[in-house]
């Protein structure tokens, strides 16, 4: 189970014992004191141990409601099975772009096989599912998966939200085939006329019908045009927070490029050994200017002003150097 599924019960099942407590006495009844006592500290032991679980395996729960959902009765099938749909097509587009950069406009999705999610609970309540990580072996670190499974749970909370710059910010990340699967599974709840929570480690948020119609008009309203494009100049990047500077000449004016860094760029600069290059210090690439491919993209909405966001997807090499000595 979610580690914040089981935390939310384990602390449910200690309130209600502890309401019970508080109703009876040591005088009025010793045994069932006794007992509830017992079962208040092995409550209090699990909630202290799981704290310190961590499974670095992807999970997520997703829970409907509204339209398609009979109280704990059931969910309409198809429904629950389109939806479900959307959320894997999601993910697999997701690690897809991670992993190998902008998918192409049609065409299969690369490495779907590695982005698969099994459904290995129901959850009652609103009507919800689990989905865990198919891989079973027990890896040292986080899976790609599980990042990526983080990365799209914030992703429909930022385009949903009701927080304009938390949507603009999501934007900058968006493709057009992500943004084709956030469409479809937004009009599949609206049409449904369904609400949709998500729990995912410890972030938990509900999308009302409000913020459903708010994630589908927004969605239909975009559309994205992009580029890979090469550019020189002064580059500046910080890691931490996987965002980068560029200081450029676009059309014979100085120019500053902002926006986030890609796994690529990432990996780049860890040096991973399959790119068959040394690490590079962050602090370093200041001091030459850099040719580097920026992914640009356009991005339209109805009644708005057209913007521009980039990417930096790749440190191509560094060129002469640049009178920046700090």
């Amino acid at each position: 189970m979610l580690k914040k599924l089981e935390r939310d019960a384990l602390a449910a099942d200690l309130a209600a014992v502890q309401n019970i407590l508080d109703a009876r006495s040591s005088d009025d009844d010793p045994i069932g004191v006794y007992q509830y006592e017992m079962r208040k500290a092995d409550l209090e032991e699990k909630l202290s141990h799981i704290e310190t679980k961590h499974d670095p395996h992807a999970s997520l729960a997703v829970f409907f409601g509204g339209g398609p959902v009979q109280g704990s009765r059931g969910i309409n099938a198809d429904f629950a099975g389109g939806a479900l749909e959307d959320v894997q097509e999601l993910i697999k587009r997701c690690l897809a772009t991670r992993e190998i950069g902008p998918l192409a406009e049609r065409g299969r999705v690369p490495l779907r096989g590695n982005a698969q999610m099994l459904v290995t609970d129901v959850a009652r309540g609103s009507f919800g599912f689990l989905l865990e990580e198919a891989d079973g072996d027990i890896p040292l670190i986080d899976t790609v998966l599980k990042d990526v499974v983080d990365e799209v749970a914030e992703l429909v909370s930022r385009i949903a939200s009701a927080d304009e710059p938390a949507f603009v910010q999501a934007t900058e990340s968006l493709d057009g085939r992500i943004l084709l699967s956030l469409r479809q599974f937004f009009r599949r709840l609206d049409e449904g006329e369904a609400t949709v929570r998500f729990v995912e480690d410890d972030r938990d948020f509900l999308l009302d019908r409000s913020a459903v119609s708010r994630a589908r008009n927004r969605t239909e309203a975009i559309d994205i045009d992009e580029r890979g494009q090469e550019f020189e100049g002064t580059l500046f990047l910080l890691p931490d927070s996987k965002r980068f500077e560029l200081h450029t000449m676009v059309e014979g004016q100085h120019v500053t490029l902002s926006g986030p860094v890609s796994r690529d760029v990432l990996r780049q600069l860890a040096g991973e050994p399959e790119l068959d290059a040394a690490p590079i210090d962050p602090r370093d690439i200041p001091r030459v200017k850099w040719k580097v491919m920026v992914k640009v993209r356009q991005i339209r909405e109805r009644g708005r002003a057209t913007r521009t966001a980039y990417t930096l997807v790749k440190l191509i090499e560094p060129q002469a150097q640049s009178t920046f000595n700090a």
